[in-house]
Parts: structure tokens; sequence; C-alpha cells
């Protein structure tokens, strides 16, 4: 073994390491709260009642858990705590560990506020390891105290005290049976064994209520947990919207830019024509009043000769409008990608807004429910608490009278 630590268990199965033994234990096998998520878990699901399990961690890290159960059902020693010792890989576990992990938690839990408490869970530790502890496997149910069973001793346990439960009813029935003289005590053993029988019936049905809210407890936390997902969620597609937004004024700016270069270009191309129309109206003007003077074809080669330059001007103009254009058509490509995408994008927001409406109204109902639960238990306890008095009034009777001698 390489340690012990107890753990405390707060709202929305949160946990924090209460002590630990030795007292670095956790830095030096890296063990976090984060880390324990998984034993945490693990106890939860298990109905939130007094349970044991053994578990490796992601880490690598073995260790063997005890959950004291929790403060609205039943627990050992102290509600929503839980002694967890690490393991090594010699470590051999009996089939007596969960009862001596139990005994621990059943004598140290209520001895938290202790200023020695450190000490004294050291020592336990110790005896722990030599295997000097007894097992313990009673639990605290609703402020009365009744042998619970493990799960590897519960069968064995049984059939012995049904033998010896059977053997004292018919020790005791033997014995009533010489001693009861009068119809009236007959009819006040049948009036207590019913009322006996009522208030059984009555604490079955407040256990499963109880167990019924802790279940509607641990399934509000999931919905929580999922409506939380699912908000980070839509927060995650709105940031992305926001960034394929940017992109898209981004090259509509482009295009806006580029649109305004090629009408540039073309007012250009346009006054180009418009000079090489008036040059050839003026090389045809000229070549009609040509009589053979030098002057006049010098001016004409000159005329001819601006004429190619226009030419080719002209040429490379309408090169870098294919280029442009081409440019326009990509740009114009990327914008319907992203637009489509947008599109894809919006939908699945929807559907999780729409997810998140019927999480919603789910956990109304189960409000309601637990609304309902809470009253028929307050009714119940009212039940009991006139049984409990109608008992005594009749024990007080009983004893009064002898009638049990």
């Amino acid at each position: 073994m390489k340690g012990i630590i107890i753990l405390g268990f707060e709202k929305y199965s949160k946990t924090r390491i209460d002590t630990q033994f030795p007292s670095n234990i956790c830095e030096f096998l890296g063990v976090t709260t984060e880390t324990l998520k998984g034993l945490v878990e693990h106890h939860m699901n298990k109905k939130m009642e007094p349970n044991y399990i053994e578990l490796t961690l992601e880490d690598e890290v073995s260790l063997a858990s005890f959950y004291s159960g929790f403060s609205f059902r039943h627990y050992v020693g102290n509600p929503n705590f839980a002694v967890c010792i690490f393991l090594s890989q010699d470590d051999v576990l009996s089939s007596e560990f969960e009862g001596m992990m139990r005994r621990i938690a059943h004598e140290l839990l209520p001895k938290r506020e202790a200023l020695n408490f450190d000490d004294i869970l050291g020592q336990y530790y110790e005896m722990l390891k030599k295997k000097e502890l007894l097992p313990y496997w009673e639990e605290i149910i609703e402020g009365e105290i009744s042998v619970i069973t493990a799960k590897k001793k519960e069968d064995k346990k049984e059939e012995k005290g049904e033998k010896k439960e059977q053997e004292e009813l018919d020790s005791v029935k033997e014995k009533k049976s010489g001693d009861i003289k009068t119809e009236e005590e007959a009819d006040i053993k049948s009036k207590n064994t019913k009322l006996q029988d009522l208030l059984d019936e009555k604490k079955s049905k407040i256990r499963e209520l109880t167990r019924k809210y802790t279940e509607l407890v641990s399934e509000n936390t999931k919905n929580s947990e999922e409506i939380q997902s699912y908000k980070e969620e839509i927060s995650e597609q709105y940031i992305k919207l926001e960034k394929w937004s940017q992109q898209m004024a981004d090259l509509n700016q482009n295009n806006a830019k580029l649109m305004d270069d090629i009408k540039i270009l073309n007012q250009k191309i346009n006054e180009r024509d418009d000079f090489l129309k008036e040059k050839e109206k003026k090389i045809e003007a000229l070549s009609k009043k040509l009589t053979g003077v030098e002057e006049v074809e010098s001016e004409a080669e000159k005329i001819l000769q601006e004429k190619v330059d226009l030419k080719n001007i002209n040429l490379g103009l309408n090169s870098e409008l294919e280029k442009l254009e081409k440019a326009n058509r990509s740009l114009l490509n990327e914008i319907n990608k992203l637009k489509s995408q947008i599109t894809v994008h919006i939908d699945s927001i929807t559907n999780l807004k729409l997810n998140v409406k019927n999480t919603k109204a789910d956990i109304s109902v189960k409000e309601k429910e637990k609304e309902n639960f809470k009253d028929q238990m307050f009714d119940l306890k009212k039940e009991i608490k006139i049984l409990r008095r109608e008992r005594d009034h009749y024990r007080k009777i009983v004893k009064e009278k002898n009638l049990l001698d």
C-alpha cells in the first residue's frame, strides 16, 4: 500500500481531497480531483448508497475506495465521504478488506474535527496494512442502526439470521402461549403485531421514495451537465459563424475593389479605342490627300507606328482584364462555398437549440415529480409519527398490565 486519503463530496458531484497520509501522497502519485472523476462517477452510479469499488485511474494508479453514503438515505460514520487506499502491484486484498475499510469510515469520519486527526488516520492506516482491524458491517439508516451485510457475506449471514430469528420466535411463542390467560391480552398482542407490520410497510415506502428522490437528484445533475455542454457547443458555433462572416466581409470587400479596377480598365480600353478610331480617320484622310509628298508619307508612317503601339497596349490591357476576371470568378466560388457552410451550421445551431429546449422541458417535469415525492414523504412521516405514538401507547399498556410476564 502507498497511502490513504479522505475525499469530501459536495454539490453537483464535486469532490475535494480532505485529508491524506502521507501528507504529499497525492502530489507524489500525480493524483488530483480531476483524475478522480471516474471514481466519483462509479460511486454515484450506485444510487448514492454506501458502496465499495476497486479500479485503476488513467495514470495507472490502482486504488480501493469505500463511499460512506448519501445523507438523505443511509450512511456509515459520516455521510458524503470516501476512504481511498492507493495500492501497489504486490497488494493482495483479502475478502475482509472492505469490512476493514468500513471500520475506518465508521470510527474515523465522526472525528474529522479532532486536532490530532492526521495522527489518528496514520495509526489506522498502519493497522490496515498489518491487517489488525476487525471488519465492520453496520450502517446508519434514517437515525436507526441496522446490520447491513456486505455482498460477499450477505447470503451466509441472512440464512443464519433467519434461523436464529425463527428459533427465537418459536421460543417466545411457546413461553407466551402458557402465559396468556385472557382474551384482552390476545387482542392487544394481535393489535401490536398489526401495528408493527404497518410500521414496517411505511418504512419500506419511505425508503423507496427516498431512493426515487436520490435518483431524480442524480438525473437532474446529469441533465444540467448536458445543458451546459449544449450551451458551450452553441457558443462555439456562434464563434465560428462570426469568423466566417468576417471572412465573407473581407471577400466582398476584395471583390468590390476588383470590380472597381475592372471598370477603370474598361474605361481606359474604351478611351484607347476612340483614340485609335480618330487616328484611323486621320490616316484615311491623309491617304486621300497623298500626292507623293515625303512629309506626308513620314507623317503617315508615324501614325501607323502609333497605331501598332496602341494595339500592343490594348492587348496588354486585355490580358490583365482576363486575369482580373479569373480572380473574380475564384472569389465568387469561395463566397458560394462559405455561404453553403454557414447555412449548414445555422441548421445545426437550430437543432441544438431545440434539443436544449426539450431537455429543459424534461427537467421541469422531473422537478414537479420531485416536489410530489417530497409531499408524499412529508405525509408518510406524519403517519409514522402517529403510528409510533400508538405503538408507544400500546407498549405502555402492555408494561403496566405485565402482559408479557
